[in-house]
This record gives structure tokens, sequence and C-alpha cells, in this order.
């Protein structure tokens, strides 16, 4: 529980990133049918992860790591009975299952998708 499956990288202009990322490291980037400004990123084949980038407007941190819960209100309970914080509300996103942004007692900010 808590594997890391995704990262966002945030960005003043998304297309710019996207740019560059694709120059330098030869990720392909599409746009999201459920966000504006959010480019989801595939970096490539084999062991890893892909990503996205989006717009800094958004989440003001760099990068946010997503990890992958089994059960997202046991999580959030124990977020919360950690010294973490929930940032934002749970939303559903189609054949992805349910997210949300958390804070751990740093400030630092990391998504998670569960059921």
């Amino acid at each position: 529980m808590g594997r890391i499956i995704h990262v966002e990288l945030t960005a003043t202009d998304t297309a710019r990133a996207a740019a560059f990322y694709a120059e330098a490291f030869g990720w392909k980037t599409e746009s999201s049918p459920f966000v504006d400004e959010y480019l989801v990123a595939t970096t490539g084949a084999g062991e890893g992860i892909d990503g996205a980038i989006m717009a800094r407007a958004y989440q003001e941190q760099a990068t946010i790591a997503w990890l992958q819960v089994d059960d997202l209100d046991a999580t959030l309970t124990a977020v919360r009975e950690a010294g973490g914080s929930v940032a934002g509300e749970v939303q559903e996103i189609p054949g992805q299952g349910r997210v949300v942004y958390v804070r751990d007692p740093e400030g630092t900010l990391v998504g998670l998708r569960g059921q």
C-alpha cells in the first residue's frame, strides 16, 4: 500500500514544459479530457511510471508524487492520525478511481488514488 504510481510536474507554461520534456527526454503528452492545462505524459517503455504536466495555478508545489492505496477512506483516517491533513475534496475520475491530495506534517503535497 502506498506505492508511487504517477508524478505531476507543475509549470507556469505547460506547453513550454511539455516541449522541453519531449526534446530532452522523448516524452509524449496529450491533453486530459478531465482538466484544463493538464497534459498526461507517457515517459517511455519499460519499468517506471508515467506522469503529467499541469498548470501551477492548480498546485504550487513543483513535483507531486501520487500513491496507490487500497482503501482511500481508511488511508485518509491514517493520514489525519499521523499528523497530516486532507488538501481538497475527494474526486472521482472515470476509469481511474477516487483521488485526493493530502499534506504530510511538513506541508508536502501528495496525491492519493484508491477505491
